[in-house]
């Protein structure tokens, strides 16, 4: 091969290669985000405003592909499936991401707080910690959104917690810790996945579910529901995450403005979860269900039980006692400023 020769082989190869850099370059990243919110509702509005902005910011180098109303199975579900890479992100339920990162869980501690005063100065001191602590374990989170108070609703009158401890009460499948806690409260929970809860209510295979309004109204579970315990048992919240390895191929500049946009929307669903919440609750009522108002000697009951099932969770690992800890500490600190100025006014949990 003459000189000349070899310089075009040479120089054909090394055109050959950048072709098929820009070629690579060119094809777009799609993450395919799945979350148990039905389409249709604000949060979706929000994702799939935030999935075009994307787009738009990264000329097409990131698309975001979502799949709405649990169409992907349930959270554990969605957490295999981002393991070996089918999905790539989702709005995951604390119970489920906690095996990765258990303090996720910090905020469901039962019955810990007093007023939404007391959940707003806490996350706004140990938001952070918990994102920091998701990243730590593999997840880029783009925020925590707020689902609101979860109460006790059932097809039976129960005020005291020996009255629950009759009923037959749903647990999140999988959800370990919820578990736990139920049988903390000596109440027999019933494991079933979120798509089972309305035909087991149907059937009478159970008969009372926890949750926030806003979830129970879109999931149709109000309809086989006829009380609401007017006691507010456990504060409920997602982080958004996308596993950290699906974004090792997206450059610099683009995931600035993945972060950016995605954050902004997270941040949106959460500051409009109050104000939901208050609907929900409204319409909760509305649709007929009757709410019962526990004793003040039934509520002391509740919130021993919940003390001690407090002391499991940290015992257990659940939550570790460092940051539960610094949850005490915010705590403590807010009661403090609001027992030595009996004028600030606080918000309550009751969600009306």
């Amino acid at each position: 091969m003459t000189t000349s020769s070899r310089f075009l082989a040479t120089l054909a190869t090394a055109m050959a290669a950048i072709a098929l850099v820009a070629a690579q370059s060119s094809v777009a990243k799609e993450l395919k985000i799945a979350t148990s919110a039905p389409d249709g509702t604000a949060w979706m509005k929000l994702l799939r405003q935030a999935g075009t902005d994307v787009a738009k910011a990264t000329e097409g180098r990131v698309k975001l592909k979502f799949y709405p109303g649990g169409s992907q199975g349930d959270d554990r579900d969605v957490m295999r499936k981002m393991r070996i890479g089918q999905l790539h992100g989702g709005s995951i339920r604390t119970g489920v991401i906690g095996r990765s990162y258990p303090d996720i869980e910090l905020y469901n501690l039962p019955m810990a707080f007093r007023s939404m005063d007391e959940v707003d100065a806490v996350r706004r001191a140990l938001d952070a910690d918990l994102i920091k602590g998701l990243g730590d374990a593999g997840y880029t989170t783009y925020g925590i959104a707020e689902l609101g108070m979860a109460y006790a609703m059932s097809t039976r009158a129960a005020r005291s917690l020996a009255d629950a401890r009759r009923l037959k009460v749903w647990a999140p499948k999988g959800d370990i810790p919820s578990i736990r806690l139920l049988e903390a409260f000596k109440i027999k929970p019933i494991a079933l996945t979120i798509g089972e809860v309305l035909p087991s209510l149907t059937t009478g295979v159970i008969d009372t579910v926890a949750a926030p309004p806003v979830v129970v109204l879109p999931l149709l579970w109000h309809t086989r529901l006829e009380y609401v315990l007017d006691l507010p048992f456990m504060y409920i919240y997602s982080p958004f995450v996308i596993y950290e390895r699906s974004l090792r191929d997206v450059d610099g500049a683009d995931r600035a403005a993945l972060h950016r946009i995605l954050s902004a929307a997270v941040a949106e669903a959460d500051r409009r979860s109050r104000a939901d919440h208050d609907a929900a609750w409204s319409a909760l009522a509305n649709q007929g269900l009757e709410f019962l108002e526990p004793k003040a000697e039934e509520v002391d009951a509740w919130r021993a039980a919940a003390l001690d099932a407090t002391r499991i969770w940290v015992e257990e690992g659940i939550v570790s006692q460092p940051m539960y800890a610094k949850l005490q500490a915010v705590l403590a600190e807010i009661r403090s400023r609001q027992a030595g100025n009996p004028s600030i006014k606080t918000s309550s949990v009751a969600g009306r």
